[in-house]
């Protein structure tokens, strides 16, 4: 059975900004901390190929998978899936960020998943699971960009 899970944050900085950081895959262990590195494997203009790798868990796992994304900067928005092995069957993301007023940004993130049969977990815990982490990240991400958009404005840059 698919699950589907919608989350957004409203961020206090312009959305171009937001836009770039976003999407500086490179620095994203930096901006969502929930990845111990990120290897870019393939970029063909809006597309690209990227390892996620994890930090280790508490038993010392380290998780890591590739996800595939396809980004469409005029409208700003991101359509991404998980390739390989995982507790999910299949996982597809499609974001997008919405400027508010010339100052705000409003991050989207929407999710579809199929839980594999094998794992030990239901749709219904892995959704508990992915919805509480995306609520956790995208609010560790308005922080961070909310940062460097008040560093900007106090330095002229912005």
């Amino acid at each position: 059975m698919a699950a589907h899970i919608e989350n957004e944050v409203l961020i206090g900085a312009p959305v171009d900004l937001t836009w770039r950081l976003a999407n500086d895959i490179e620095h994203w262990p930096d901006l969502f901390g929930e990845y111990a590195s990120v290897r870019l494997l393939r970029r063909d203009g809006a597309a690209s190929r990227f390892r996620l790798t994890a930090p280790p868990d508490a038993r010392g796992r380290v998780l890591s998978w590739i996800l595939e994304q396809l980004s469409r900067p005029a409208r700003r928005t991101v359509h991404a899936r998980r390739i390989g092995p995982g507790p999910v069957e299949q996982l597809s993301v499609r974001w997008c960020c919405i400027g508010i007023g010339g100052v705000a940004t409003r991050l989207r993130w929407i999710q579809d998943f199929t839980t594999r049969p094998d794992t030990p977990i239901d749709d219904a815990a892995m959704m508990s699971h992915l919805e509480f982490g995306s609520s956790t990240r995208l609010d560790l991400l308005r922080r961070r960009i909310e940062s460097v958009a008040r560093a900007q404005r106090l330095t002229g840059d912005g």
